[in-house]
């Protein structure tokens, strides 16, 4: 039920329109858009009477239109088509598909099902026309003219044309993330799908990973989707091969490149073929420099200021790593100190709270029996993984008449100690030798740009790699090159219009403000499509991305 409510405030009344329904039994308010004053509504009526159309619909239409530009500055369609073998029939291409799908799942658009759906509400509509069905299967159909080799050409393709824009890469920054699935195929049947550990804790499902290289200006280069059960490090010497592989196609010396990794891609072999070809900036386990950790904070010098306030300190020495000598800092920041310390305290206090509770459960004779295999798993449940060195414990087999084993745990005062030496440090090594300290840390923290990508990958509004409902694993590939693809759209047109000085997210948020509606004109009764009212901001975007080009007529 819509209705009117009137709410007064300070004696004044003003409008709301509400609409209320009844939810378990009781009757809510569930939506409400405020109106205004009886005098703001009153002018809102004259300014509607004055306008020479009435509006029959609104569409979203400025993240859409950012999207085919960028399409045509990256030639995506044209590459997509020139190394797909298709037949010439009536209505879309390979490339067209392939964009449509980048383009609807950046709609929040989750799967190839829903496509259709949301094409036939989206300004698309008006402006493209075919005389086939948008429905899943043919999706599919599309998806097997590109196999692997075809991705390779593609992508090797999309990269000149960014190295013809002035995106040489001269530092490259390496990551990996996994996604569950929800194909359950048994591990015989598909390379990619496996268990493996899952970041989001899905154990219980099958898993795909992926590898990330972005450059300086965070346009991702390449990825490599791979099976969910095999090790990041593993997985690194093949994401290294791929880099230099490129660098080649594109006529880029690989010696000038500075690879930039986290310690879970660490081994002497990976280190190793990294030097040959490259320089690095990497980090180490706190394990493999605990002497360093010693090192008394007043010896450590004030690099710079990151973008939080925080101080950002370093030690700069040589040290040992893999069987070679290495430039070392070790990076301290407060800021980062109080969290892992609050965290740790914050963790510790619930573990000793759960492993407590177990102890009174073990040594009640209430219950069922227990076993010293089920205690063992309930007490591996309890104590996160990072934590074993520091709680300890020890499970007494079950007393003559007793039905259960008895639990004991202590804290290990000596490791603990060690735990908390390491909080706010990072352990950074490199054969960049020349490099001043505050460029090395600097260098490294910029990983997070890598990192900001695996957050946009799981946004389900912007390039979402997850759910993955794909059972294949041609349709997978495809699924994250398609993924990856709306990716680096995204860090093109953030890069295009850096000089406005939003952030990724601002950015759609004022691109997706933008709307166009279909009216009716009064007197003659015609209907054309116009722009909605945009700010300052949206009218210079619309512009500069040349915007009116892609409206519908």
């Amino acid at each position: 039920m819509v209705f009117l409510r009137k709410k007064l405030v300070n004696g004044k009344p003003y409008w709301y329109i509400v609409e209320s329904a009844r939810v378990d039994g009781k009757v809510k308010t569930i939506f409400q858009v405020y109106l205004g004053s009886a005098e703001k509504i009153l002018e809102m009526k004259r300014q509607c009477e004055s306008l020479p159309y009435d509006k029959l619909r609104s569409f979203d239409y400025g993240k859409l239109a950012a999207l085919l530009h960028v399409n045509e500055e990256l030639g995506f369609i044209d590459i997509v088509n020139k190394h797909t073998d298709k037949k010439l029939i009536d209505g879309l291409s390979v490339g067209e598909y392939l964009l449509l799908d980048v383009i609807g799942k950046s709609h929040g658009v989750l799967s190839e099902n829903g496509i259709e759906e949301w094409f036939k509400k989206s300004p698309l509509a008006f402006m493209w026309k075919f005389p086939h069905k948008l429905n899943c299967q043919n999706f599919l159909n599309q998806m097997n003219y590109v196999d692997l080799d075809t991705m390779k050409k593609i992508e090797d393709d999309l990269c000149r044309v960014l190295v013809g824009k002035g995106f040489t890469p001269s530092i490259m920054f390496v990551d990996e993330s996994n996604w569950f699935t929800y194909a359950n195929n048994y591990d015989d049947e598909s390379e990619l799908l496996h268990k493996g550990y899952n970041k989001k804790h899905r154990k219980d499902k099958n898993q795909i990973c992926v590898s990330l290289a972005v450059n300086e200006d965070n346009i991702p280069f390449i990825h490599e989707t791979y099976p969910g059960n095999v090790h990041d490090s593993e997985e690194f010497s093949g994401i290294v091969d791929k880099i230099i592989n490129r660098l080649t196609e594109l006529n880029i010396c690989s010696e000038d490149l500075v690879l930039v990794f986290d310690k879970g891609n660490n081994s002497k072999d990976n280190i190793e073929k990294v030097t040959s070809k490259m320089s690095f900036v990497g980090s180490a386990k706190t394990n493999q420099a605990e002497e360093l950790l010693d090192v008394p904070l007043s010896k450590y010098e004030c690099l710079y200021k990151n973008s939080k306030g925080n101080k950002i300190f370093g030690y700069r020495t040589k040290h040992q790593f893999y069987g070679a000598e290495y430039t070392t800092v070790i990076t301290y920041n407060e800021g980062t100190y109080k969290l892992q310390k609050s965290t740790y305290e914050t963790n510790k206090s619930r573990i000793i709270d759960s492993l407590e509770d177990l102890q009174r459960r073990l040594e009640s004779s209430k219950g069922k029996e227990r076993n010293r295999s089920s205690v063992e798993r309930e007490v591996a449940g309890i104590i996160l993984k990072k934590y074993n060195s520091v709680i300890k414990y020890e499970i007494i087999d079950a007393l003559e008449g007793k039905k259960k084993p008895q639990l004991k745990f202590w804290i290990d005062e000596e490791n603990e100690k060690k735990c908390e030496k390491t909080f706010g440090k990072n352990v950074l090594f490199t054969d960049k030798q020349k490099w001043q300290t505050k460029k090395i840390v600097k260098t490294y923290n910029s990983k997070n740009l890598v990192e900001d990508d695996f957050k946009l990958l799981n946004d389900h509004l912007l390039v979402p790699v997850g759910p993955v409902y794909h059972h294949k694993d041609e349709n997978i590939r495809v699924h994250v090159f398609l993924a990856m693809a709306g990716l680096l759209f995204y860090r093109y047109l953030a890069w295009e219009t850096k000089m406005y000085g939003f952030s990724l997210k601002k950015l759609i948020e004022k691109l997706s403000e933008i709307k166009i509606a279909v009216v009716q004109e009064k007197e003659s009764k015609k209907s054309k499509i116009i722009v909605e009212e945009m700010d300052t901001k949206q009218a210079s975007l619309f512009s500069f991305l040349n915007m009116e080009k892609y409206l519908p007529y």
